[in-house]
């Protein structure tokens, strides 16, 4: 079994391109980046730009669980900032948009990506210094953790507060993840969507 934060199934080549193509992306369709937005779409027409979040997540969960030791202190500050940004997106939804399948597939990513990058920073990287950022573990407890933990707490006990409908939720997130393809990890699906969000007049599907 491969150390955490050691997995080599992903070429660095292929995540420092990946992650220099999201931030072009960023900066050429912010309004399709959840990243402390006002509002989180909860409609069956926004499920794209849900599904385009999600798989962002998901790409930089799987980076941090297998390849974090390639990331440059950059790439970490890209990371670590959108997931307080997603986070400080979700915070902003009202009670009642937290419990509809858009939202809880965003939630369920960021939480992921946060449990990722916690463990990594907190576990792997004081055993390996040499091999990441020098100033990447006072980052995370003077400024990355405490903001997200912040926000990711009331989130948790919001939606455990509901727990009465947790089965009518996990059902609707099923069909959630089915109708929007949300399986696995996937690059291509972000090229995919990403096509579908910026180019439809040219019948990407």
């Amino acid at each position: 079994m491969q150390e955490l934060g050691t997995e080599t199934s992903l070429t660095s080549e292929l995540i420092h391109a990946v992650i220099e193509q999201m931030k072009q992306w960023r900066s050429d369709h912010d309004e399709i980046f959840l990243l402390d937005a006002d509002v989180v779409p909860s409609t069956s027409d926004a499920w794209p730009v849900v599904t385009f979040n999600v798989e962002l997540v998901t790409f930089m969960s799987e980076v941090i669980s297998r390849s974090s030791y390639i990331l440059s202190s950059d790439e970490w500050d890209f990371i670590l900032c959108s997931l307080v940004a997603w986070f400080q997106t979700v915070q902003a939804a009202s009670l009642s948009l937290l419990h509809t399948p858009c939202v809880v597939a965003l939630i369920t990513a960021v939480a992921t990506l946060l449990h990722s990058a916690a463990v990594c920073i907190e576990h792997v990287v004081p055993q390996r210094l040499d091999d990441y950022p020098t100033s990447l573990i006072s980052e995370w407890q003077d400024v990355f953790s405490p903001s997200a933990f912040e926000m990711a707490l009331p989130l948790f006990v919001n939606l455990a507060s509901a727990a009465t409908y947790s089965s009518r939720l996990m059902v609707s997130l099923v069909i959630f993840q089915v109708q929007c393809g949300i399986i696995a990890f996937r690059v291509s699906a972000v090229v995919v969507s990403l096509m579908l969000l910026v180019r439809p007049q040219e019948g990407y599907i």
